[in-house]
């Protein structure tokens, strides 16, 4: 008996522990429903969190993606603006090189009708120098003419009055001589005047040409100043040769005639420009340029001439003043033919002067020596 109360008490105990342990389970249970009620419920909250998280991520997400388009579709309308800027800028461009291309052919056409009308004015400037020209050849040509007349006339009235004379018986010898001698002297003047126009002739038609042979400067010269140093003492003019060169130096290749009628023309026109002092006629070799030459010159101290006239003194037909007091006789081709002659040899002619002060002329010709240089 007593064993089986041990055994109903042990298991009432065990009844009572294992009871004690049910409620202490379920108390933990209880206490885990309630966790897990918690942690159900904020499961949810969390689900609930994450799920409106979501949403607002796939808001944003697909706000992000509006903008991303937008910024996009901003992107190709500002590559569009950018394009069309292009577009626009070339199109400045173009239109403003088209600007500068019209502006450079406006300012080429201006140019162009600038220089048209300055070759308008330059020859309409020509037509009124050559018709002033030609009036004033016309108006030479007739002075010439008129003047020419004159000056064979009176030649050929001394020779024909002096050859009337001689037919008089009574004349002496003596008398007859001396109008012989006139006559001769309006013959050889005669002369003169139809060479020079003979001259003048074939240089106005091209058909002048030099001759070049050896000539002896210095003989020329005295043959020249043994021809008027009469005349000039009849003048009481003292008159003066300067040869530079010594010995053979002085033979040169040339044309001796053209020299001849140079310096005769000239020392003519100095007697007739000068009534008192002295005519000086000489050379000087100028060795200072390319080509070696000999520079004549003849210097008077007679009535000079005038600044405006030093050109054209050398002109066909022109004597000092052919309207004036200053007119001397002769056809006025003697400086124009010695011009001619100077530039056909390879030279150049010139005149320094002052109205009341005399003048040199000075000639050049090449200076070309026939035998070498004795030193």
């Amino acid at each position: 008996m007593e064993t089986n109360e041990i055994s109903k008490n042990e298991l009432i105990k065990e009844l009572q522990t294992l009871h004690h342990e049910y409620h202490s389970l379920k108390a933990i249970h209880d206490k885990d429903t309630i966790k897990h009620q918690q942690a159900e419920e904020n499961l949810i909250v969390v689900n609930k969190e994450l799920d409106f998280l979501s949403k607002l991520k796939e808001k944003r997400a697909a706000e992000l993606v509006l903008a991303n388009k937008e910024l996009v579709f901003q992107n190709k309308e500002k590559e569009k603006r950018a394009a069309e800027l292009i577009l626009a800028n070339k199109e400045l461009v173009f239109q403003n090189e088209e600007k500068e291309k019209r502006a450079a052919e406006l300012i080429l056409a201006n140019k162009e009708l600038v220089f048209q009308n300055e070759e308008k004015e330059k020859r309409a400037a020509e037509l009124l120098i050559a018709k002033e020209h030609a009036e004033q050849s016309d108006r030479l040509k007739s002075a010439f003419l008129a003047n020419m007349s004159h000056e064979i006339r009176t030649p050929m009235n001394g020779v024909l009055g002096f050859a009337s004379i001689l037919k008089e018986a009574d004349l002496s010898g003596e008398e007859q001589q001396e109008y012989i001698a006139l006559m001769e002297q309006s013959g050889t003047r005669m002369l003169n005047i139809i060479n020079d126009i003979v001259d003048i002739s074939k240089i106005e038609s091209g058909l002048m040409e030099a001759h070049l042979k050896e000539s002896n400067i210095h003989e020329q010269m005295d043959n020249i100043y043994a021809f008027f140093k009469p005349e000039m003492d009849r003048k009481k003019i003292c008159f003066m040769v300067k040869k530079s060169l010594p010995g053979k130096e002085v033979i040169i290749h040339t044309d001796p005639e053209k020299i001849d009628t140079i310096l005769t023309n000239l020392i003519k026109n100095a007697i007739k420009c000068t009534d008192e002092g002295s005519i000086e006629f000489g050379y000087n070799l100028n060795t200072g340029h390319q080509a070696a030459a000999l520079e004549f010159y003849i210097k008077d101290t007679g009535i000079g001439i005038p600044n405006d006239w030093k050109e054209a003194i050398f002109e066909r037909f022109i004597q000092v003043d052919i309207a004036d007091k200053m007119v001397r006789q002769g056809a006025g081709l003697g400086l124009s033919i010695s011009k001619a002659f100077v530039e056909l040899l390879g030279g150049k002619i010139w005149v320094d002067s002052e109205a009341g002060k005399g003048a040199t002329f000075y000639f050049t010709i090449p200076y070309e020596p026939a035998l070498p240089a004795m030193h």
